[in-house]
């Protein structure tokens, strides 16, 4: 999987603020830039707001809704902060991943597709929303299929004797205009009506969904004429979640229900 990111990032076409490519090769110094502008965000927001300083620990707490919160401490190897500017000096991306990846266990490869892969019998995840009503689950990516062995459960090459390319080929399947249905990927940019307001949040703690998902979506939507509103940030040392910045996203909602006016006006009849 790792081996085919380059050509996919290169097939898309993207562009970083500066006018620079945006590649599988300068992908890392891209989300080093999107953690620094996350920090110095972060500390110029609020005085109160701190980052520990290198051998200092960050005071992490975790735990479902409902559930008994746990606190762990982490020493801070990978960023460095000037405090009398609000600024980051520098990050260590290498330590900086390993620590986002101490958060807790990784999924397994492929994260969201591992179903039936490699005598992987655990249903229950996004596989299930692909493919025919009669299947509890389908494989939806290319290297799942190719390496599901859990025979009878009607997914991959050894039930269906087709590699992902033939299976997809055929007129009568309907799996991959699925994928092609939920990906923002094939449309923006494109003659489809792009929302033109987004706004999006990703956590630079995040150990479940790869950094270069939102980079990517927010590079795609920068470049496409429909999109006017785009807020786009990695929310500072939050995880994989999505209620820490109701707040603030309710009041960029409002803003910009404020300035678009009331859609029934005349300007807007044309």
């Amino acid at each position: 999987m790792a081996s085919q990111f380059p050509a996919y990032e290169k097939s898309l076409g993207l562009r970083n603020p500066d006018g620079s490519r945006l590649t599988a090769a300068t992908m890392l110094d891209t989300i080093e830039k999107e953690v620094i502008r996350s920090a110095e965000t972060y500390l110029q927001a609020d005085p109160a707001h701190t980052i520990p300083p290198l051998g200092g620990t960050f005071e992490i707490t975790s735990g479902a809704p409902g559930g008994t919160p746990t606190t762990k401490s982490y020493v801070n190897d990978w960023i460095d902060v000037d405090t009398a500017t609000d600024t980051v000096r520098s990050v260590d991306m290498a330590k900086y991943l390993a620590f986002v990846a101490t958060q807790a266990k990784l999924k397994t490869t492929p994260a969201f597709d591992a179903v039936g892969v490699h005598g992987n019998t655990t249903s229950g995840t996004e596989t299930d929303l692909f493919g025919p009503p009669t299947q509890t689950y389908m494989n939806y990516t290319e290297y799942g299929w190719n390496h599901n062995d859990v025979a009878g459960d009607g997914s991959g090459i050894d039930d269906t004797g087709l590699t992902w390319k033939q299976y997809t080929a055929k007129k009568s399947t309907t799996v991959d205009d699925q994928v092609h249905l939920i990906n923002p990927m094939d449309f923006i940019g494109t003659s489809a009506d792009t929302a033109p307001n987004w706004y999006v949040r990703h956590g630079t703690r995040d150990r479940d969904t790869a950094f270069t998902v939102s980079v990517n979506l927010d590079r795609a939507l920068a470049a496409d004429p429909q999109v006017r509103n785009l807020n786009h940030r990695l929310a500072w040392n939050q995880p994989h979640a999505g209620n820490y910045d109701v707040p603030e996203a309710m009041a960029w909602i409002a803003d910009t229900v404020r300035k678009a006016g009331n859609p029934l006006a005349p300007r807007h009849l044309g």
